[in-house]
């Protein structure tokens, strides 16, 4: 008996949105029946190398279209939108981080969905890197014992403008950009946290939003500092590698510069070199983003054949952006952010 096949649309045929495409162009599970985007001559080309129908607009092809599930790859202004049209038609949806600027925007999203009983998920890819589960793994093991200090850090000069043009323009930017992945990866690896304090700032004169930001997050008997810049120089590039500590009341977890990883656990002391999958259409620096992609969608695809709730869903989601956008409170009024605010 042939499985049957999930049949998807891309909405969104910008620069991430390739990787998108190439994983879901090697998932056995799928099949690729349009893509979508406002600048008609990136979602033909998308077609041309992928397949599928080119739309203009999401509402034709939501009209003419009979999907599984959408892959929404637009940035976070429309978002909303989409959601909700894909709910509207009765479309699973997974969504690019951050799913909105403001709480009430991702609560309509996520109630829209919900109220349909539709699986939805946010494309949330770092905790999906090959060396964060396996870090993961380590500490589920037991082997550092309890963790009670971690740092999440994220700090390159490499040129993000680009390839991301709205970066420049948005007044919330590295935060919004990558100190939400770190955040995840913090909740990820060591729990939830009570209140969080940042510190962010403007280097870069051409931007608007801050392209630095330090945040210490206070979770019940543990810390852990993100910090995450787009103005660190460094003779050795490491972008877009994320660095990791993890401290536990047993030993120590450190994931350094090109995917170095050691393991201190009592008297043992282990050290490995993580190799990222290679995909035949990844490349160097980004393959490890690049893997958390086919990662992330293999993910999704399981939730859908099982039923199960995605690690990254819409409700999941609300509590990382709760963090996310008190991080901001914090850093506009210097005062702590009690954690769950927003939520309410």
């Amino acid at each position: 008996m042939t499985q049957k096949k999930y049949r998807y649309a891309l909405i969104g045929c910008g620069f991430f949105a390739q990787n998108h495409l190439h994983a879901w162009s090697q998932n056995p599970d799928v099949e690729l029946v349009a893509t979508c985007d406002v600048d008609f001559e990136k979602a033909k080309l998308a077609t041309a190398n992928f397949g599928g129908k080119a739309y203009e607009s999401a509402e034709e092809l939501f009209a003419n279209e009979d999907l599984d599930f959408v892959d929404i790859a637009t940035t976070p202004p429309t978002h909303k939108y989409m959601v909700e049209l894909a709910a509207k038609h009765g479309v699973a949806a997974i969504c690019q981080k951050p799913l909105a600027w403001d709480m009430a925007d991702a609560k309509s999203m996520v109630k829209a969905m919900s109220d349909k009983g539709l699986p939805f998920m946010v494309h949330e890819n770092f905790r999906f890197q090959t060396p964060m589960r396996k870090i993961k793994e380590i500490i589920d093991s037991g082997a550092i014992g309890r963790p009670f200090f971690g740092r999440i850090s994220f700090r390159t000069a490499h040129d993000v403008y680009s390839a991301q043009s709205w970066l420049v323009e948005s007044e919330r930017m590295i935060i919004v950009d990558v100190a939400v992945h770190l955040f995840d990866l913090a909740r990820y690896f060591i729990g939830e946290p009570n209140t969080i304090f940042t510190s962010a700032h403007r280097v870069n004169p051409i931007i608007k939003g801050e392209d630095s930001a330090t945040i210490l997050m206070d979770m019940p008997d543990a810390s852990c500092i993100v910090d995450a810049s787009y103005e660190t120089r460094s003779d050795h590039s490491t972008y877009p590698q994320t660095f990791v500590i993890i401290e536990g009341t047993k030993g120590a977890i450190t994931l350094s510069a090109d995917y170095h990883l050691q393991v201190v656990s009592g008297t043992s002391v282990t050290n490995e070199v993580i190799v990222i999958p290679d995909h035949g259409w990844t490349s160097e620096p980004w393959n490890g983003i690049q893997d958390s992609v086919v990662n992330v969608n293999k993910h999704w695809i399981e939730c859908l054949k099982t039923g199960r709730t995605p690690e990254t869903s819409g409700e999941d989601t609300l509590k990382l952006l709760d963090i996310t956008l008190g991080a901001y409170e914090s850093a506009e009024s210097g005062q702590v952010f009690n954690v769950g605010s927003l939520l309410k």
